[in-house]
């Protein structure tokens, strides 16, 4: 008889964000065979378990763990239904606000009943190695209040991992504080703002009410260790990035922080998944898609309409792949400029892709990809070695047009109007990245690097290392 095999668990938020790299891994940790997977989130990932194990090439399945209580997008959308903000100084009062009903929504009594439930979670499944989302407070806490390894799984650049151990306190001067939406290298005139945005962060985050009731429940609970958002990062745990040093600003970056690229999920080539749009890929494409948080009004719509328009008109053959959440045939503006695109077959909008993201980038005709700044999808286009077109929302959203302006891989798309859109910027930005040859090879570049290795598999071997030997074996 073979000796039992050892459980591994994941605790995750369940938004497409914060669960991705985890379930990447996790399926990752299926196909090898040589642990137990298990994985702990809140109700709502349960679905994305069970497609995951309804695939018949596996012989065991991911066991699911529900987490009680809300989750971060029940917390958030009790409260408010937009968290965009504007950048820098200006958008700083209103930046903590929404971090405080987001990041640190949950009331005390609500974050001890999670905490719990996740202490019930790990006391049942006994793992060797937690893996961990950094964000995901209460299962952090919980994962700390035991004996055992964990591993911090980040879905966030490595500036976001390490931004606190920089060293001559570089956070203040060095880098954009986040949310920002400063430049890289941080001009002087910038700096004493900067330097203010960041002590407006830590005193309104770490001083309100919300941090404050948060510290007192957990203070009662019995819960001695610091709380994760005051040490993201922490020199007892590996962390594992889903990035190369080569896709950020530079950094310093600790030993324990190991970067294994993009971690992104198995997915099954476009003309498996979809072969009508496949078919209809055969020439040049913009693809945009902000994300599954972003909304988008009917302003926002006018205005990338407007934007797509100009485009069509200077290159005729150019398509456009929208995933567009609006219903945009309901506003006679929108639809007076864009049926004629969609008519003719140039124009297709979906509120929905179903096919992988990353399918359709690797596919070779995407020239151009439009997204909020979400690192999933920064990630994606990292990977395709696809030109990106920036149009920020929030926090660390705002960091990404920084990031792929230093890097020459992309431009900021809304940099005088963010977190709104403007037809103009937005056209302007697309037909300077579509002509500028350096952009594209840049791109090219950094896809080249980034298929060097593959990010989940990466993350399996380290977890598996760590796991076996310690950190102090790697």
């Amino acid at each position: 008889m073979s000796p039992a095999k050892q459980n591994i668990l994941f605790l995750t938020s369940p938004e497409h964000g914060q669960s991705n790299v985890a379930l990447a891994v996790a399926e990752e940790f299926l196909h090898r065979g040589e642990f137990e997977v298990h994985i702990a989130s809140f109700k709502q990932l349960s679905t994305r378990v069970q497609a995951i194990n309804d695939k018949a090439e596996y012989d065991q399945v991911i066991h699911f763990h529900p987490i009680a209580g809300p989750s971060l997008t029940e917390v958030v959308t009790r409260t408010t239904s937009d968290i965009s903000h504007l950048p820098g100084l200006a958008g700083t009062r209103d930046a903590c606000n929404i971090f405080n009903i987001s990041v640190l929504g949950w009331k005390p009594d609500e974050y001890i009943r999670s905490y719990r439930s996740c202490l019930e979670i790990l006391k049942d499944v006994q793992p060797v190695v937690v893996v961990a989302d950094p964000l995901l407070h209460l299962g952090l806490d919980a994962a700390r209040s035991i004996d055992t390894r964990i591993v911090i799984l980040w879905p966030v650049p490595l500036k976001d991992v390490v931004a606190t151990v920089q060293p001559k306190a570089g956070i203040l001067w060095k880098y954009p504080c986040t949310g920002s939406g400063y430049p890289y290298p941080l001009p002087w005139k910038l700096v004493l703002a900067n330097i203010y945005m960041v002590f407006c962060f830590g005193v309104m985050i770490r001083l309100g009410k919300p941090m404050r009731d948060l510290l007192d429940i957990r203070k009662e609970a019995g819960i001695r260790s610091a709380f994760p958002h005051v040490a993201p990062y922490c020199e007892d745990h590996l962390h594992l990035a889903p990035a190369f040093r080569e896709m950020d600003f530079p950094l310093y970056v600790p030993d324990n922080v190991v970067s294994c690229g993009p971690i992104l999920r198995s997915y099954s080539s476009l003309i498996e998944s979809d072969p009508a749009l496949e078919a209809w890929l055969n020439e040049p494409t913009i693809l945009i898609c902000l994300g599954s948080h972003v909304q988008a009004p009917e302003n926002d719509a006018m205005e990338m309409t407007v934007a797509i328009q100009a485009v069509s008109r200077e290159i005729p053959n150019m398509q456009v792949l929208w995933k567009l959440a609006y219903n945009w045939e309901s506003s006679p503006t929108v639809k007076n400029i864009l049926w004629p695109l969609v008519n003719s077959d140039k124009v297709r909008t979906f509120p929905w892709i179903k096919p992988e993201i990353i399918s359709i980038l690797e596919g070779g005709n995407i020239v151009a990809y439009v997204h909020h700044g979400g690192a999933n999808s920064f990630f994606e286009a990292c990977k395709a070695g696809v030109p990106q077109v920036i149009l920020p929302k929030w926090f660390d959203t705002y960091d990404c047009p920084v990031r792929v302006e230093w890097l020459g891989i992309g431009l900021h798309g809304s940099r005088n109007v963010a977190p709104k859109i403007s037809g103009l910027e937005l056209s302007s930005a697309l037909l300077r990245v579509l002509k500028d040859k350096g952009i594209q090879r840049r791109a090219r570049a950094i896809g080249d690097l980034c298929k060097t290795t593959e990010g989940r598999v990466v993350a399996h071997d380290q977890i598996v290392k760590y796991a076996q030997n310690s950190f102090k074996g790697l």
